[in-house]
């Protein structure tokens, strides 16, 4: 057993720790747990222990017999460290303590312990956790994501509030603690409790919102990160952040940290791997524009999810349906109103068809295409000539078309354009992105130092007089049989939207303060668990007109001033009276004031 010290610079001080090397098997490392013993302070310095410690000076005066080895072997290393007279001072500030708790009293703040406890035990968070990383790492992860979800601070400046605050750990959690349970949450635990966690809502049949989101970081080590399309504007390293949520509650489900550098499109399968491995299957996923590419929806269908997904309208398949369907929005009877919006609408009935077919080289390859078909029962596709089926499955594209999105969409999509252009001048090796190609022309001259880069003028003319103003979903939820329902279910991921945002802003995730990738997906993990308390306390609290304007800073304000006069000795605990708002946010909350 020896001490550590350790300087703190934000704080300004220097902490100290018992620590002991033990060998272990499993791992077959060393394990260095520190124990909290007190700070070093004062000029000159001197040891100052800390409630802990006191407790064990107090033990070794009064039942010596009941010390541990361990605990013996902690002041043993203290006396020889700091001297003997520690144990004197010790013994002072015992007395001194015992006189100030016979006449004083103290504020015990216990507004998130009633709040967020109730949510826990509401949804057996604590005996979850518990049985994916063990009670004493539970605790502490349950204590942290109070924390993110109270303050929305980094985890290194916990410790004040875990001293404040009651917790389910009991206790503040040092930095190096922190660091230390981060690399110990393995991916193990962290499935274990997913598995276990989306297991409680697979039953209530509730469409589900899946996205995706970059998080800057500053590690250095981390392989995940990478070069990608920052949606925060920042010069930073990312890595994806996948969220799959309930629509109804946007109640999160299941998230996960991905490559940094690989686009929305080839996320999806990922995850929905995961959620296979977790034996959950969303009830219907509601994708944006940005998973939509034939590979997804094949994948998909295959798997016989139920989806809504979003489609962009520069895709060739879609194309042709949205030709097919003109001559029917273009009829008085399919506009449709939504909101301040009018639109003109048409649903089609197609085969989404994968089979074998033999080109004019004779060579047989896998041919992924959209049959539109002749009726509104959608019938299957007949297998022609040098044709062999593999697959067919029946959905259903909904088309949408809005004058007043005309210019908004033009606007967007020549801004898009105009980025390309200036990427594929800069860069003479560069190739124009797939869903771009064909409105570049690139040409280099025999004798020319450098290829030209033109806009194909033809192909943009089409696109604005044939396709802006276009939204378009494929389906194979029969619930959603119109395109109004489609548009109506869809406007729903505004929840998603907003989560992140408040992730991002309002909980420390914009930019991530770890250094290996097991760190990384530990602290979005407790992320995770905070996110679960704040959407419980936004979906109860709008259900009350006296709360659902407050912000989240305004109900958690409230909360943090929930507390009790704690009295040492005979005289009983006061409780001041709640303010009316605060006993607002408890009847919303479906919480008895048990103080």
């Amino acid at each position: 057993m020896h001490i550590i010290e350790n300087k703190n610079k934000h704080a300004g001080k220097t902490y100290c720790y018992a620590s002991e090397c033990k060998w272990n098997k499993v791992t077959k490392k060393y394990d260095k747990p520190r124990i909290s013993i007190g700070r070093v302070e004062g000029e000159p310095p001197s040891f100052v222990p800390n409630k802990r410690t006191l407790e064990l000076f107090k033990m070794e005066a009064d039942k010596p017999a009941e010390l541990s080895v361990g605990e013996k072997l902690i002041i043993s290393a203290i006396i020889t460290k700091y001297g003997d007279e520690v144990r004197e001072k010790s013994k002072d500030a015992i007395i001194k303590q015992s006189v100030d708790m016979s006449k004083t009293a103290r504020a015990v703040f216990l507004g998130p312990a009633m709040v967020f406890g109730d949510i826990s035990q509401r949804y057996q968070l604590q005996q979850m956790l518990i049985r994916a990383f063990g009670e004493d790492n539970a605790l502490t992860i349950l204590s942290l994501a109070w924390y993110i979800a109270a303050e929305g601070s980094a985890l290194s400046n916990s410790d004040v509030w875990l001293e404040r605050f009651e917790n389910p750990a009991g206790h503040s959690v040092s930095s190096q603690e922190i660091t230390r349970l981060l690399d110990s949450m393995d991916m193990d635990g962290m499935l274990t409790f997913y598995k276990e966690w989306v297991a409680g809502f697979e039953k209530k049949g509730e469409k589900t919102l899946y996205d995706l989101t970059s998080i800057s970081c500053y590690g250095r080590n981390i392989d995940m990160a990478g070069w990608g399309y920052n949606r925060d504007k920042e010069d930073l390293q990312q890595v994806n952040y996948a969220l799959l949520c309930l629509r109804n509650t946007a109640m999160p489900l299941f998230a996960w940290p991905l490559d940094g550098s690989i686009s929305d499109v080839k996320t999806l399968q990922n995850t929905l791997q995961f959620l296979e491995k977790l034996d959950y299957n969303p009830d219907c996923l509601m994708l944006d524009r940005g998973f939509s590419s034939m590979e997804n929806i094949t994948f998909m269908l295959k798997k016989r999810h139920t989806f809504l997904q979003a489609v962009r309208v520069n895709a060739g398949w879609i194309r042709e349906i949205i030709d097919a369907g003109r001559e029917t929005r273009l009829r008085p009877d399919s506009m449709r109103k939504a909101g301040d919006r009018t639109y003109y609408v048409s649903t089609t009935k197609c085969q989404w068809v994968t089979m074998m077919k033999t080109n004019k080289k004779g060579v047989s390859e896998e041919v992924t295409f959209v049959y539109i078909c002749s009726n509104a029962k959608g019938e299957k596709y007949s297998a022609k000539e040098n044709e062999q089926i593999l697959s067919q499955h029946a959905c259903t594209v909904h088309v949408l078309f809005c004058q007043d999105l005309v210019g908004s969409q033009w606007d967007s999509f020549m801004g898009k354009l105009n980025a390309e252009y200036e990427r594929l001048s800069a860069d003479e090796d560069s190739e124009p992105a797939s869903e771009f190609k064909c409105y570049f022309v690139l040409e280099k001259k025999k004798w020319a130092r450098k290829r030209t880069v033109d806009f194909n003028m033809e192909k943009i003319l089409q696109h604005r007089n044939l396709y802006a103003g276009h939204t378009c979903f494929i389906t194979n939820d029969k619930t959603i049989a119109t395109a109004e329902q489609s548009l109506e279910e869809y406007s729903t991921r505004d929840y998603i939207e907003k989560d992140f945002d408040e992730m991002k802003n309002d909980l420390d995730m914009r930019r991530i303060r770890v250094h290996t990738d097991g760190r990384m997906r530990a602290r979005l993990f407790i992320q995770f668990i905070a996110e679960i308390f704040i959407r419980e306390i936004r979906v109860r609290l709008s259900l009350s007109e006296e709360c659902k304007k407050m912000t989240r800073k305004q109900i958690i304000s409230h909360i943090k001033g929930i507390y009790k006069i704690k009295f040492t000795g005979k005289y009983r605990d006061v409780h001041p009276e709640l303010s009316k708002s605060q006993r607002a946010i408890l009847e919303a909350l479906e919480i008895r004031d048990s103080r």
